[in-house]
């Protein structure tokens, strides 16, 4: 029986083969991964003091093999920030695969400096060894908290999305969400533009997530506050300088849920999941708000969408994860109509993680950690 044990302990990925979990290639926090039409998976994640971190960015096959050497993503030390959970690096991928990378910059503790924290941006170009220069996008806003997103195209476009406040203004109710756009794969970039100038407010300390069409049509899913205790989650459509927003639920409470969000294509549509009180959400961009569905255990956070060739989709998420306080692993796998058929649970993570997915060729899920 002993010797059962042991081998059951040597080898926990085999338990379900649809489903594997992976821990990061270096003892890094707070994932993302995206995944080239050749199959490539490039995976950023964040090191060091989580106040004053570093980005680290490899590759591997989606079907599987040795993560590449990690290469440092920032040019200047330390200048990223992982405390919060909801600040660090996102990912995207431009043209001809080249990488584009946004996070929150520190500001080394200094309470003085928070409302010139920086945005910082670098990139990746095919075949090159390292990454540019970081620049600032943060422009004339201030006040930069919860987490930004980046989003590009084949095409060469790039938009970078955060919330902020604009010059002179303060506190949620006047925080609106900015766009900068970049037409030459990121290497310069537009003034910043106020998305939602119309209906202002933004929860000051949850991440958005945003996309990129092919027709430059930008979608960004965040989570608006025009009210003390008003947190729903709100949808916004943005193309030839006018945005639509859709109210997608609401969440009435009188704080700040420190909430990400997950966005990803899906077959003719945008899969989104969010949080709302404490349960994971998920539904299909473009259809009636009430279509969409609470899945997985109560106190779940910080969801990651994953989908396969088959059109299953996996959902990883953290549960019981608070300020400085880890959290442990959970997923489920969704059919192609949306039924849950799988469930699972891993290890607590560390401190300010979470997890994301990607799908393997062969139709399987790996889950990194």
């Amino acid at each position: 029986m002993k010797s059962i044990l042991l081998a059951l302990s040597l080898f926990p990925l085999a338990l379900n083969a649809q489903v594997q979990i992976e821990t990061l290639p270096e003892p890094g926090i707070q994932p993302q991964v995206v995944v080239t039409a050749a199959g490539v998976v490039h995976l950023v994640y964040l090191m060091g003091d989580p106040k004053a971190c570093d980005i680290r960015h490899t590759t591997r096959k989606a079907d599987g093999g040795e993560w590449s050497a990690p290469i440092t993503v920032n040019s200047e030390p330390r200048s990223a920030i992982a405390a919060g959970t909801i600040r660090g690096a996102q990912i995207a991928l431009g043209k001809d695969g080249s990488v584009q990378v946004i996070w929150n910059g520190s500001t080394g503790g200094k309470k003085e400096m928070m409302m010139r924290a920086p945005l910082l941006h670098a990139r990746l170009q095919p075949a090159a060894k390292a990454f540019s220069a970081q620049q600032n996008l943060m422009g004339d806003t201030t006040a930069l908290d919860g987490g930004a997103s980046i989003a590009a195209s084949e095409k060469g476009h790039v938009s970078v999305v955060w919330h902020a406040a604009p010059a002179g203004a303060t506190g949620e109710v006047a925080r609106l969400v900015f766009a900068r756009y970049s037409a030459d794969d990121g290497r310069t970039f537009s003034a910043p533009k106020p998305l939602n100038a119309e209906q202002p407010g933004v929860c000051a300390c949850c991440s958005l997530r945003a996309h990129l069409a092919a027709d430059d049509t930008l979608t960004v899913l965040y989570r608006g506050a025009p009210a003390p205790t008003a947190r729903g989650m709100i949808l916004l459509t943005s193309k030839a300088g006018r945005s639509t927003l859709t109210q997608l639920d609401d969440w009435r409470v009188a704080m700040c849920p420190m909430s990400s969000a997950s966005l990803m294509p899906a077959t003719q549509a945008l899969r989104a999941a969010w949080e709302n009180d404490g349960q994971i959400v998920i539904g299909l961009i473009g259809e009636p708000a009430a279509s969409a569905q609470k899945v997985g255990p109560k106190n779940a956070k910080h969801p990651a969408l994953a989908q396969n060739a088959k059109g299953q989709t996996l959902i990883a998420s953290v549960i019981g994860s608070g300020w400085n306080k880890a959290g442990a692993l959970h997923w489920d796998l969704l059919d192609a109509q949306g039924r849950v058929t799988d469930s699972g649970d891993g290890d607590k993570l560390p401190v300010w993680s979470y997890a994301v997915a990607y799908a393997r060729p062969d139709g399987g899920f790996v889950i990194l950690r």
